[in-house]
């Protein structure tokens, strides 16, 4: 089979567990940088990271792939959900797909992620843990490129606004939730009074500053949180500063449930960081 391109999701995770290797927990298949043939029955489950799958017998649970193809043979099947995230999907001879379960794309995908952003955290969700788990990974791998090309950028707005987090955290977090529901208000105001001409723009200006004061805030809270753990403010630290307190809230994040209202929770915080340090710009004194 001829491998194709895949995404940053799979690089990262490629260069997160390292050089090639296979695992194999009982009744389940774990591939790293090695192609599958599954020529018998599997009870578990199929997780293949860059890597091609051939699917020639039955699999019970999940088959999830990143960065690499799938196809099947005459006799292969899956009974949970097949997930393939930057490689392709080849049908069996006859085109119909031998899944019972969810086939979910990066297409599919992106419409499961926005039913899962109007969920409340304490509702039932109606995608699979698989699903699930990749949305999450995608989500993570996305921020960790974000915040390390802001990182590179903007350096020292970003120590600014980490060590004024530092100082007044129930501030940040008051500034965060009355900056939101600020932009919200303003935003739903301008789309009820004004003409569209007018509103559109006020309406789509509000959320772009939301969104990039989310993420510059929270870019700077992981800052803090890997100086903390690394007990380092040092600027050649920076880099391992963010990667370290990004592991870790990116870790509390993937917890059902908890993780959720912990990262909205940051998500407010993170809103108050960059409107409280003014985006990381320094403060002049006037001597007199």
């Amino acid at each position: 089979m001829r491998r194709r391109g895949f995404g940053l999701p799979a690089l990262a995770l490629g260069l997160l567990l390292g050089p090639a290797a296979a695992v194999a927990a009982p009744g389940s298949i774990t591939s790293v940088r090695r192609d599958v043939f599954v020529n018998q029955a599997i009870q578990g489950r199929v997780i293949a990271i860059l890597s091609d799958v051939r699917v020639a017998a039955r699999v019970s649970g999940d088959v999830v792939v990143w960065g690499g193809d799938v196809s099947f043979a005459p006799g292969g099947s899956i009974a949970g959900d097949l997930l393939v995230f930057g490689g392709s999907i080849e049908p069996p001879p006859g085109g119909v797909l031998p899944v019972e379960g969810r086939v979910a794309t990066p297409g599919s995908l992106a419409r499961v992620y926005l039913a899962e952003m109007r969920r409340a955290p304490w509702e039932r969700s109606s995608a699979g843990p698989s699903v699930l788990g990749g949305l999450h990974l995608i989500a993570l791998s996305a921020w960790l490129a974000v915040a390390l090309a802001l990182l590179y950028f903007f350096s020292s707005p970003l120590s600014r606004a980490a060590m004024s987090a530092e100082d007044d955290w129930t501030g940040s977090l008051a500034a965060g939730a009355l900056g939101v529901l600020t932009l919200f208000l303003t935003a739903g105001a301008a789309l009820s009074l004004l003409p569209s001409a007018f509103a559109i723009p006020i309406a789509l200006a509000s959320a772009a500053l939301a969104v990039v004061a989310k993420v510059f805030g929270m870019t700077a809270l992981f800052l803090l949180l890997g100086q903390k753990l690394l007990k380092s403010v040092a600027p050649p630290r920076r880099p391992a500063a963010l990667a370290a307190g990004f592991l870790v809230l990116g870790a509390v994040s993937l917890v059902p449930l908890l993780g959720a209202i912990v990262w909205s929770a940051a998500s407010i915080v993170a809103v108050g960081v960059a409107l409280m340090s003014r985006f990381g710009t320094p403060r002049y004194r006037i001597a007199v």
